[in-house]
């Protein structure tokens, strides 16, 4: 054995006093080690529980009825290196400091925007206006969220919008049903509320859910809020885009990733859509909206995610999974059983802007890998094909102003053969057609045995 000492074990996060439920990443810097760890107090030896890196020691939230406790966890940890002498023991020690389920805590994120948390820090939005005022999501807590924001709307008139029919964005709910103010949400939620509202007693009204659909609008004075539809976590999942400020209020659209709490887009549940789907429901709503993003405010992260980055990862972890199948899969870090795993795409520990996706690995995608022969988007230049793009749909019409119409497939996996007319062709690449004629793609899976036709006919305004 040489005289080297392993290196001391490190711990993310590092000690300290947290709100919630935080899962403890253990490191060291010695190549090779193995790092043992305890949660009871005792000293760690080479017989005490190995680390997993993909199953962290969990410091659990605790609620006693709708009273936070106050929780400390102490883990120590020793690492051993062959041929080294063992490190000294690193102590690490953590306050869960849960917070009663009546309280909300409230901060300006923006000028006019406030993020507001509640016990389990769910993140609801409030965008005040010089006319009205709007709160994005009803949370999870069971306190008084009507009288917390009233404060902050003053005498403006106050909408609520639900982005989804999740249990912890809709419990307040009622609250603002029974003082007159309008209550919007996609009515494929509906029945999802329903039932959540009959399973926890939350006296939602349904008769007063204003059905909510992209192409709507919320001018609330001095800011203007776009309503775009993006099924995938839900079927009626909304988020609102402020394209003046580039602030997007996507709640769990686009997932979320706090780096401590092991966050990811959850896609595992039944109704959330297969991953190549939800591929196609991002890509055509980044079309939409694409280099004007600026900030966006997600349902459970902390921080403000800075430009489109995050969504570039986004994408690429649902297109990883698409073109090379379960094989990028690795367990998840966060997860409700064992058949629950996960794509990821940058590194949790040191960039900001890492995603991953949570998922069922029989069920993630609408066939396998191989097999799947659809586009996931079908634009053309200045104009909005009819209906709305949808993988499963396959013929589309476009009028455009000029002679020619510019158009540009592309194809759900990145290995799948196209043909436009007949002709070889490129997935996003740009084709010129003539308008008043239709145009034919075809799309051949990665293997040859599957093929779908999509169909654009087009017209001249």
């Amino acid at each position: 054995m040489s005289d080297q000492q392993t290196a001391t074990p490190t711990a993310f996060p590092p000690s300290g006093t947290f709100g919630v439920t935080q899962r403890v990443t253990l490191l060291c810097d010695t190549p090779g080690a193995v790092i043992h760890y305890t949660m009871d107090g005792t000293t760690p030896t080479a017989a005490s529980q190995v680390f997993d890196p993909w199953r962290l020691p969990v410091l659990e939230a605790i609620d006693d009825g709708e009273k936070g406790v106050t929780t400390h966890y102490t883990v120590k940890a020793i690492a051993i290196a062959p041929e080294m002498h063992p490190s000294p023991v690193a102590t690490f020690d953590y306050t869960i400091a849960r917070r009663d389920q009546s309280v909300y805590l409230s901060r300006e994120v923006h000028p006019g925007v406030h993020q507001i948390r509640d016990f389990d820090d769910t993140k609801m939005m409030l965008i005040v206006g010089t006319k009205r005022a709007l709160l994005v999501d009803a949370g999870l807590g069971r306190g008084n969220l009507r009288a917390f924001v009233e404060p902050l709307v003053g005498d403006r008139p106050l909408d609520v919008v639900i982005t989804h029919g999740h249990p912890d964005h809709i419990v307040a709910t009622s609250q603002f049903q029974r003082n007159e103010s309008k209550v919007f949400m996609n009515h494929r939620d509906r029945e999802m509320v329903a039932q959540f509202s009959e399973r926890m007693t939350l006296d939602i009204d349904l008769d007063r859910l204003d059905d909510l659909h992209e192409g709507m609008r919320f001018d609330i004075g001095g800011r203007v809020l776009d309503v775009y539809e993006v099924p995938g976590h839900t079927q009626g999942h909304v988020v609102l885009f402020d394209e003046a400020n580039g602030l997007l209020f996507a709640s769990d659209a686009v997932g979320s990733n706090r780096p401590t709490i092991t966050d990811s887009l959850w896609m595992q549940f039944p109704g959330m859509s297969p991953i190549d789907t939800y591929l196609s429901a991002l890509q055509v709503f980044r079309g939409k909206v694409a280099g004007k993003i600026k900030e966006i405010y997600g349902g459970h992260n902390d921080e403000t995610v800075y430009g489109e980055a995050y969504l570039d990862n986004l994408e690429k972890a649902a297109q990883r999974l698409v073109d090379e199948g379960k094989a990028v899969l690795t367990p998840s870090l966060r997860p409700i059983d064992a058949d629950v795993w996960q794509v990821v795409e940058g590194d949790r520990l040191t960039d900001p802007d890492w995603a991953a996706i949570n998922l069922r690995r029989d069920t993630c995608l609408t066939a396998p890998h191989e097999e799947i022969a659809t586009l996931s988007n079908l634009t053309v230049t200045g104009a909005a094909i009819e209906p709305g793009f949808k993988p499963d749909v396959f013929d589309y019409a476009v009028t455009v102003s000029g002679e020619r119409a510019e158009v540009v497939p592309t194809t759900t996996s990145t290995r799948s053969g196209l043909t436009v007319d007949g002709a070889s062709a490129t997935s996003r690449a740009t084709i010129e057609g003539a308008a008043g004629t239709t145009v034919s793609f075809k799309v051949t899976s990665p293997n040859g045995r599957a093929s779908n036709i999509y169909t654009l006919a087009t017209s001249r305004s």
